[in-house]
């Protein structure tokens, strides 16, 4: 596999907080007058302990001061000389917070980027579904640190969840921002063509940083081919003009149509191979291979070889079989990984 570039890693949550992290003696803290930020909203502060997981490092019981905050409150931040500050959010396991990375929006565009230029004011939406996030400014000449948390309003975590066994890595897509926001519900329904042609695109988005205008045009391909009649989504003409989906023939696409477990997995192994990455690999051994249709079976050796996608039981694959929205997401952020 072709080792890909990873920005500086940080995780998300369903929830909010701002806080001042326990700072080491030798350390100060980046004098205020350097930067200046705010929350679009807040409703309080708490004092609690947490244990977190930096990277691999494990801080237990350490105690922060936390300003509560309504899901999608946007945070503002704009350096007043030039500075690096990250943003990151959380995701709970197992009683320990552990990082992941979350971009900045600059200029309407979403950037993984920690180096900011004296003046440009980035933003961030909290509305990745997650308990904490944490805003970290550092200087790498003094070691001087900042830190601040966001915490969720008690109450705003919503009763539309995907099943336990599928939320921690559906909460770990989400933060990698690879879920868009309208799809962050009716987790256990279908996922439609359409809808997993979107958080396909999302992949290309994070994984390249560019924006698909950006990749389209770097293709050299237009939307303006639109070679479909019962749809005008951008990212499902974006998909096809690009070699991952297919249509149904006839000029249909079928946007509403749900997606069979073999589409899934050959629309993600096109999705790793116009990324660059290799793909071929040994052949898989399902009892049920003979069901595969001969155009899906490299898809599904890749996702398989690489744990992307198991089979539905020890033997079978079930390429036929339904495809929902937290299973998407879950085999999106293993495929994120697994290009890492």
């Amino acid at each position: 596999m072709k080792k890909g570039n990873k920005a500086f890693v940080f995780l998300l949550t369903v929830c909010l907080m701002a806080v001042s992290f326990a700072i080491p003696a030798a350390a100060a803290e980046i004098p205020k007058e350097n930067y200046t930020f705010s929350v679009s909203k807040q409703s309080g502060e708490v004092k609690e302990k947490i244990t977190l997981d930096d990277f691999g490092d494990i801080y237990e019981d350490l105690e922060i001061t936390a300003t509560i905050v309504p899901e999608n409150t946007v945070l503002t931040f704009t350096p007043k000389v030039d500075m690096k500050a990250s943003v990151s959010g959380y995701i709970l396991k197992d009683g320990i917070m552990v990082r992941n990375e979350l971009p900045w929006t600059i200029n309407g565009k979403e950037v993984r980027t920690n180096d900011l230029k004296a003046n440009t004011t980035v933003t961030v939406n909290f509305s990745y579904g997650l308990p904490y996030y944490e805003l970290f400014i550092w200087d790498e000449a003094t070691e001087n640190t900042t830190i601040y948390y966001f915490k969720a309003e008690k109450g705003a975590v919503t009763t539309d969840q995907p099943d336990a066994w599928a939320k921690a890595e559906v909460d770990e897509a989400i933060a990698a921002g690879l879920v868009p926001t309208e799809l962050r519900t009716n987790y256990k329904q279908k996922i439609t063509r359409a809808d997993f042609s979107k958080i396909i695109i999302k992949l290309l988005e994070v994984k390249t940083g560019q924006t698909i205008d950006e990749i389209l045009l770097e293709n050299e391909v237009s939307l303006a081919d639109n070679p479909f009649t019962d749809t005008a989504i951008k990212e499902v003409i974006a998909a096809n003009l690009m070699g991952i989906v297919n249509g149904k023939g006839n000029g249909k696409f079928d946007p509403n149509g749900s997606i069979t477990r073999q589409e899934a997995a050959i629309m993600l192994t096109n999705t790793a191979e116009v990324l660059g990455y290799e793909t071929e690999v040994d052949a898989s051994a399902f009892a049920d291979s003979s069901s595969i249709a001969s155009w899906a079976k490299p898809g599904v050796d890749f996702v398989f070889m690489f744990g992307i996608m198991k089979g539905t039981d020890s033997k079978n694959f079930s390429p036929k079989g339904t495809y929902t929205r937290q299973q998407a997401y879950i085999t999106i952020g293993r495929l994120d990984k697994a290009l890492e």
